[in-house]
């Protein structure tokens, strides 16, 4: 065991967190954890203690963060793309070694204590056999935290005063079928055996409702990747301030990778604080993207992570924020790395039956994610709800529909990506003898076909048809689950092209884009051997439902770079004419060349930390 000098803030914490002590002592064995959730460790803790519940029980974090940002990531560890530097990386966390990792890391311990009793004897503290894996027992001794590991003695003396113990959490639940997120504590002395149960915080998703305080973007590291991004940033910043975030809540990351939404999920766990406040850590979810050792041109690349979600270790972890790292190797033929991104994965708020909100994601039985990442997400506060994402060539559901605030019952609804309304502009367009407006003005676009062009293309006209037929079924879903009347939803215009396995150009999506060299080859072996659909779509006008919540009702929305009339964009005016009725405030920002060239939008080229879905969770 090693001993550590508490700081200031641990001693005044305790102080503030084991309160009740009885003027006399216990007559038995009497161990008690926070299990009425009002942020201490007293006699009022007795009821229940023994099972947690939903409505009663003792919570305890995930101790993953970095408080003493000791966790470092070196130029050699980038460099090294092999799996091992990734696992290194992933176990580096306070929960890692039984020592305590600066002043604050006693904060993340639930905490726990021995009632006084008179014993002339040492008694012991455990946790159940095998839970040492998942928790570890601290106790305090004269301002020293120690760790007791798995189990350790309590002297007579401690036990006569009452000991004052805290439960440090090692890992989140991976699959619950494994482990329910629950461990038990002991106290055997000889005037008995007494126990009290406590659960792992879960990981909530945040949701696009709530406001963030930091929202993190790349900088592009090699200047021929630069395109577009000084016209992107500068909009990014616009929306920001219409939203009244400060000048340095927006972080540009240098990384060649520009997909951050795809890169790491952030979530939030939290625990009953001192004083009734809750608190609060991030877990952010590294994707699970692996690539298997092949050839390219010539060269072996062995396996590897995505290396730009290393990021969430270099650049975000630290105090109160940790990572989690969830992947197999061992994935079956319909698994698609790029449905591992993390912009397939979004929550929706919290509705009717669903106090925490849930998980959304695509997936099919022919085209999915990891699943043991999905297990993760499952294992955690809900049932996810799972939306068809195979027929789009990234296959994220971000692609098509985007949370937004509404004016109802239930204060949100869906801003969805409709073809057939963009056609209908089109339609009216050509009707009011605007015919001949072309299409991309402004943009890089070497073709830019006018409204008529477009209209007179009758595959073109059927693919996005049988592109807005597969929104239906996704809408089916989301309407089913969620509550949603179909005329709650705003629809919004955005074209949609198709390619084949033929044209898909490894070249075209992946060289700056959201699929990598890998994930398009995949996808077209698939696509040949008839375990894909044998078309898939992207966005050909920018997916508009694919921007970025600011918060106050601020929609960073990509420039759609519709046909022009006296100078109004088309497909701006008709988004605007949508949004009337709700609380968004839009505000265009210019990601053709950046990020809409490249299969994806503002939102793909982002992410954000944002306000918990509902950091007391537990009173949900």
């Amino acid at each position: 065991m090693k001993r550590f000098a508490a700081a200031t803030g641990v001693a005044v914490l305790a102080s503030a967190i084991f309160t009740g002590a009885p003027a006399t002592a216990a007559p038995g064995a009497t161990i008690l954890a926070d299990t009425n959730r009002n942020g201490t460790a007293d006699w009022a803790d007795q009821a229940g203690k023994g099972r947690w519940t939903p409505n009663r029980g003792a919570i305890f974090l995930p101790n993953l963060d970095d408080d003493a940002r000791r966790c470092k990531v070196t130029e050699e560890d980038l460099k090294n793309s092999a799996v091992e530097v990734d696992e290194r990386l992933a176990a580096c966390n306070d929960a890692q070694d039984d020592v305590l990792n600066g002043p604050q890391d006693a904060q993340d311990f639930a905490p726990l204590r021995t009632m006084p009793r008179n014993t002339g004897q040492d008694g012991t503290v455990s946790l159940a056999a095998g839970e040492g894996r998942y928790a570890r027992l601290w106790v305090e001794r004269a301002g020293t935290w120690i760790s007791l590991g798995e189990s350790g003695t309590l002297t007579a003396a401690e036990l006569r005063k009452g000991a004052r113990l805290g439960l440090e959490g090692r890992d989140v639940i991976r699959d619950k079928a494994v482990w329910n997120g629950t461990v038990t504590v002991t106290l055997e002395t000889r005037g008995g055996r007494d126990s009290v149960q406590l659960r792992v915080a879960p990981l909530i998703l945040q949701n696009d409702l709530k406001a963030p305080s930091k929202v993190v973007t790349s900088k592009p590291a090699l200047p021929e990747l630069g395109a577009g991004y000084d016209e992107f940033v500068t909009g990014l910043r616009s929306a920001m301030k219409a939203a009244n975030l400060t000048e340095d809540a927006l972080r540009a990351i240098p990384e060649v990778d520009r997909w951050f939404q795809d890169i790491f999920e952030p979530t939030t766990a939290s625990m009953p604080g001192p004083n009734g406040k809750p608190h609060v850590v991030r877990v952010l979810l590294r994707s699970a993207n692996y690539f298997p050792g092949m050839e390219w041109e010539g060269q072996y690349y062995p396996p590897s992570l995505r290396a730009a979600g290393r990021v969430a270790f270099s650049a975000l972890r630290g105090p109160d924020v940790g990572v989690v790292q969830q992947f197999t190797t061992q994935r079956g033929p319909a698994v698609d790395d790029s449905l591992n991104s993390t912009g397939n994965y979004e929550s929706l708020p919290p509705h009717r039956g669903h106090p925490l909100g849930r998980p959304l994601y695509g997936s099919t039985a022919e085209r999915m994610p990891d699943p043991t990442f999905t297990t993760l997400i499952g294992s955690q506060y809900a049932e996810p709800v799972v939306i068809d994402t195979s027929w789009l060539a990234v296959g994220h559901s971000d692609e098509t529909v985007h949370v937004i605030p509404a004016r109802n019952p239930r204060g949100w609804t869906l801003m969805v990506a409709d073809p057939r309304l963009a056609l209908d502009v089109l339609r009216q367009a050509t009707k009011d003898g605007h015919g001949s407006a072309p299409l991309f003005e402004g943009t890089s676009e070497k073709i830019k076909p006018t409204v008529d062009q477009v209209l007179a293309n009758p595959e073109f006209l059927e693919q996005n048809e049988t592109a807005a037929r597969n929104i239906d079924t996704q809408l089916a879903v989301l309407t089913r689950e969620i509550g949603l009347a179909d005329r709650e939803l705003v629809r919004v215009p955005v074209l949609f092209d198709q390619f084949t396995w033929q044209q898909l150009d490894a070249a075209a999506l992946s060289a700056s884009g959201r699929i990598t060299h890998a994930q398009v080859e995949d996808l077209r072996d698939r696509m040949r051997a008839g375990q894909a659909p044998s078309t898939v779509y992207v966005a050909l006008t920018a997916g508009i439902p694919n921007g970025i919540s600011l918060g106050g009702g601020v929609f960073g929305a990509p420039d759609p770079h519709g046909p022009r009339v006296d100078g109004i964009d088309l497909f701006k005016q008709k988004t605007e004419q949508a949004l009337k009725n709700t609380p968004v405030k839009l505000k265009w920002v210019e990601d053709w060349d950046f990020l809409h060239k490249g299969a994806g939008e503002v939102h793909c080229g982002t992410n954000a930390f944002r306000e918990p879905t509902r950091a007391d969770w537990w009173r949900a």
